[in-house]
């Protein structure tokens, strides 16, 4: 693509903020669209599968001009949707102001995701099965369902609209005994309820992981563990101590705990004022091997992927 004036400014108005750049940006350019027929063809389905996937989130996803496709396109191996319970349905958006009944979890992601897995899997067994990306085809990708409404009304709806995903045996899930991995892995956080129970499940817990370390476990037993529990989430700001200094033991000591519970550390809402601060928190983050590094921007998450080789799934 030419970058010429007349480019940059359609970008600009836009809302963008960002020229085309990257092969992603040139490939999918302005015309193609989550809801565009298009988005099936080949050029852009190949291009997705045959990214190296990293340890990324792809936080508030839905705001995403090209929303769960970006994400993958651009090396995640996890998206955030918002939903609130409307009319038997789930509305994807941050706020009750921006939903529309066409902007939904099952057209914006369940779906898509369901037809990506489809063609992965045309001539495969469920146990062996293959995830979204070629190049780590047992690399499942984690669905994040921040709850917005009340939770169990919500979370019932959500277990409703995967029941053609969990047909298909396309979700992780725990048989009782054991987790046991599929290419879509799906988390409840937010008003979402906590279930803590040995029966079979297949939507994971995001435990609070500022207050993994208060929580009263057991002796022998964590109440927050690979068996109801997949992220251990928490604001950057919760994390630190009173003074708001950040302290690389204690985050470290963080990261720990969830992993000693077998769950994923996640810090969102890093600030970013001064201008380095983002940058130094996940320079920092990456060193003390967080489970997952949260993003916005998904032309950063390209832009910098290169130098983050030590997220690499």
């Amino acid at each position: 693509m030419v970058l010429t004036e007349q480019t940059m400014l359609v970008y600009l108005l836009s809302g963008l903020y960002r020229i085309a750049g990257d092969q992603f940006d040139n490939l999918f350019g302005l015309h193609v669209l989550a809801d565009s027929p298009s988005i099936w063809d080949d050029c852009y389905q190949s291009f997705i599968r045959e990214v190296h996937p990293i340890s990324m989130h792809s936080h508030n996803d839905y705001s995403q001009r090209i929303p769960l496709f970006a994400a993958l396109g651009s090396r995640c191996i996890s998206v955030e949707a918002d939903v609130h319970l409307r009319n038997s349905d789930l509305l994807v958006g941050h706020r009750s102001l921006h939903l529309h009944p066409s902007r939904n979890l099952r057209t914006m992601y369940l779906d898509p995701l369901e037809r990506m897995l489809r063609a992965r899997n045309t001539n495969t067994t469920i146990d062996n099965w293959q995830g979204t990306y070629r190049h780590a085809s047992n690399q499942t990708v984690v669905l994040l369902i921040d709850h917005k409404t009340k939770g169990e009304d919500t979370y019932a709806m959500l277990s409703t609209q995967l029941q053609p995903l969990r047909d298909l045996g396309y979700l992780t899930h725990r048989n009782g005994s054991a987790r046991i991995s599929r290419p879509l892995t799906i988390v409840a956080t937010g008003n979402a309820p906590f279930y803590n129970d040995d029966n079979y499940r297949d939507i994971f817990f995001d435990a609070d992981l500022s207050r993994l370390d208060l929580v009263h476990d057991a002796a022998d037993h964590y109440l927050y563990n690979i068996s109801n529990s997949y992220y251990a989430s928490t604001r950057w700001s919760k994390a630190l101590s009173r003074d708001a200094r950040i302290s690389q033991s204690e985050i470290a000591s963080q990261i720990e705990s969830a992993k000693a519970r077998g769950l994923l550390a996640r810090y969102w809402d890093a600030p970013a004022r001064p201008p380095n601060m983002r940058y130094f928190i996940w320079r920092t983050l990456i060193e003390k091997n967080v489970g997952v590094l949260n993003m916005d921007d998904m032309g950063t998450v390209r832009d910098r992927a290169i130098g983050w080789g030590s997220l690499r799934t």
